[in-house]
C-alpha cells in the first residue's frame, strides 16, 4: 500500500496550514526533531531542531511575522495531548536573498529564547545533509508534519509521515519547471498521488536520517507529472553554519 501525502502550496499563494492526507500516524519519539510553529494557538508551519537553540524552517513561514508572537512546540506527536514543551522564539534569521515571488532561498532560522534539552526520546536534533549531498533519482525520502487528514481539512493535530521519491535534474530543471533554481530539489510521485501540497511548509524532508530538504512550494495538490519543491539544505549549508554555528 503506497503512502499518500499531499501538501497544498501554490506559488505566490503559499499557505502554512498543514495537510498530510493518507500516510501514517507517527509514534512517540519517531521524529524527535519535528516541531510545530504556532501562531495564536494554532499550527502555522513545521520545522526541524538542528541544535539546542536553533530551528530551521522556510522563510515564507517567518516573513512578516513577529517572533514574540510565535511559539515553538517540541516533543509531541499530538498537539492537543499537552505532553509537549512550548518555547518562545527570540529571533528570526531569514536568508537575505529570499525572494517571496520565486521562493528562491526559502529558508529561515529561528533562535529560541531558551535552550532545549536534547538527547531524549522525544526531543533531539537532526543532522544536516552535507553541502555536496546528492542522491539518485527515485531515492525514497521521508516527510512529516501535523495537519488535516482529508479534503475537508479535518485537523486531528497529530503528527503524520509519508514517503516521497526524489526526482532527478533530468526533469527538475528550468526547461521543465520555470523558476527552479539550484537551491531547490524536487520530490513526489509522477502520478501526483504522492506529493506535497499546502502545508507543513518549513517541515523536514529527510534522507538517511539527515535533513535534506525543507518544504517550500508546489503546483497545487497532487498534480500529475508535477513534483513538490523543497529548499535544498546542502546548497545553503554554509549560510546555516555561519548563522547558527551548526
Amino acid at each position: 500500500m503506497f503512502l499518500l501525502l499531499i501538501f497544498a502550496v501554490l506559488v505566490g499563494h503559499i499557505s502554512c496550514a498543514s495537510r498530510i492526507i493518507g500516510g501514517q500516524f507517527a509514534t512517540p519519539g519517531q521524529f524527535p526533531h519535528q516541531v510545530s510553529l504556532q501562531l495564536n494557538g494554532r499550527h502555522h508551519c513545521g520545522g526541524s531542531i538542528i541544535s539546542e537553540t536553533f530551528i530551521v524552517t522556510a522563510a515564507h513561514c517567518t516573513i512578516n511575522q513577529n517572533p514574540a508572537l510565535m511559539k515553538v512546540v517540541v516533543g509531541t506527536t499530538d498537539l492537543v495531548a499537552g505532553n509537549g514543551k512550548t518555547l518562545n522564539a527570540a529571533q528570526f534569521i531569514i536568508h537575505p536573498q529570499y525572494n517571496p515571488q520565486s521562493q528562491d532561498y526559502d529558508m529561515s532560522l529561528i533562535r529560541l529564547a531558551e535552550p532545549l534539552q536534547l538527547g531524549t526520546t522525544e526531543v533531539d536534533k537532526i543532522e544536516l545533509a552535507a553541502s555536496d549531498a546528492n542522491f539518485a533519482a527515485d531515492t525514497l525520502a521521508t516527510i512529516s508534519g501535523f495537519g488535516a487528514i482529508n479534503g475537508n481539512l479535518q485537523l486531528p493535530n497529530k503528527l503524520k509521515f509519508a514517503q516521497v521519491q526524489l526526482w532527478s535534474r533530468d526533469y527538475c530543471n528550468p526547461q521543465n519547471i520555470p523558476g527552479i533554481t539550484d537551491r531547490m530539489i524536487c520530490a513526489g510521485h509522477p502520478s501526483g498521488q504522492v506529493s506535497a501540497c499546502q502545508g507543513d511548509s518549513g517541515g523536514p524532508l529527510t534522507v538517511e536520517n539527515k535533513l535534506f530538504g525543507v518544504v517550500s512550494w508546489g503546483f497545487g495538490c497532487g498534480a500529475e507529472g508535477k513534483p513538490a519543491m523543497y529548499t535544498y539544505v546542502g546548497a545553503l549549508r554554509s549560510w546555516i553554519k555561519q548563522n547558527s554555528g551548526v
